[in-house]
């Protein structure tokens, strides 16, 4: 038989992170073991950090299958691809990575190209005005906004969700073995344990982490997400940390920004908090409560932007609000109210 060969030598962290998740995946460990393991695992955060990225690599791999010398090579190309910045030597929507092995790109389509294969799941969703909150199977808390839906495949070894409308908040119960995530608008956001929300707005995908890490893919190259910073490019799990937004045009370039968490997630309560964002955008979220949708019927009136908490269920608040601050007035019209700026004819 000739021997395997493997892309790059393993650094020796790798190889010990590789070796522990196979002995936890397959249950064979001694007490004197787990108890090694554990001391392991608190003697520096980067070996809880190599762990993880192990366990998701293991899955990924389809478990037994995958030697631990395999995955502790993946484990170090997984690292490269969270440290090696994007070389931006081709304008914004054409860029490229410099690090050392294709595996944590091929790790990512494997995930994508999966999706179609997994055990069929459930769906759950609101409608105009209504909100929900859904404890899943693994513990795992799913909250939706209105107007939206989400699909939840789970099988023994990972855990799938797509937004197909709307907005939702996911928070994940922890297990490394069993990678959780969520496709939404032509991205892929992966998470083992955290919290974060993901909306789809406009033609963009916001993503909010509230705490832990998320790795943010592009669904059909398993590419990352880029975002602009000073002169170059890098990737967006680089750089998001609890208390930031990153918002993703269908394709191109994201843009992270820090937000309130607390104002952020009023709209579990009720409340829709704006800053500074288009009137456009927040009209599509009012109208995921209205009843009496709101409508733009000057597209000038669309790129104002607005601040202040309203109540979701508040439709006339808000264009009293509006029209009351800007040169802007509404109109009924055919069912909606209408918003144009106050010179329209």
């Amino acid at each position: 038989m000739t021997a395997k060969r493997y892309e790059a030598e393993p650094s020796a962290q790798a190889l010990e992170a590789g070796e522990w998740c196979r002995r936890v995946a397959e249950g064979d460990m001694s007490d004197g073991q787990v108890e090694a393991f554990e001391t392991w695992m608190e003697a520096d955060p980067a070996n809880r950090a190599a762990f993880d990225r192990a366990s998701f690599i293991w899955r990924a791999l389809d478990g037994r299958a995958a030697p631990p010398e395999l995955v502790s090579v993946r484990v170090d190309a997984l690292e490269a691809l969270g440290t090696q910045p994007i070389q931006d030597n081709v304008g914004p929507q054409h860029y490229r990575r410099r690090w050392p092995a294709v595996a944590a790109s091929l790790l990512a389509l494997f995930l994508v190209g999966s999706l179609m294969l997994w055990p069929r799941g459930q769906s759950f969703e609101t409608g105009v005005g209504e909100r929900r909150v859904v404890m899943l199977d693994d513990g795992s808390r799913l909250s939706l906004d209105a107007a939206s839906k989400v699909g939840v495949t789970y099988s023994d070894d990972r855990r799938s969700l797509t937004l197909l409308s709307g907005r939702a908040k996911f928070d994940v119960a922890k297990n490394a073995l069993r990678p959780f995530s969520v496709t939404a608008g032509g991205k892929l956001i992966v998470a083992t344990g955290t919290s974060f929300s993901v909306e789809m707005l406009a033609g963009k995908v916001d993503v909010v982490l509230y705490e832990g890490h998320v790795a943010v893919l592009d669904a059909e190259t398993g590419a990352p997400a880029p975002v602009r910073t000073a002169r170059q490019l890098l990737a967006a799990d680089q750089l998001m940390v609890p208390g930031s937004e990153l918002s993703l045009p269908a394709s191109g370039v994201g843009t992270l920004t820090e937000v309130d968490l607390g104002r952020s997630a009023a709209w579990e309560a009720g409340q829709l908090s704006f800053s500074d964002e288009p009137l456009g955008e927040a009209v599509a979220r009012m109208n995921r409560y209205a009843t009496t949708p709101l409508a733009l019927g000057d597209p000038r009136v669309g790129g104002i932007p607005i601040s202040g908490v309203f109540n979701a269920a508040d439709t006339s608040g808000f264009v009293t609000g509006i029209t009351g601050v800007f040169p802007v007035r509404s109109l009924a019209v055919d069912g909606k109210i209408v918003l144009i700026s106050d010179d329209s004819e």
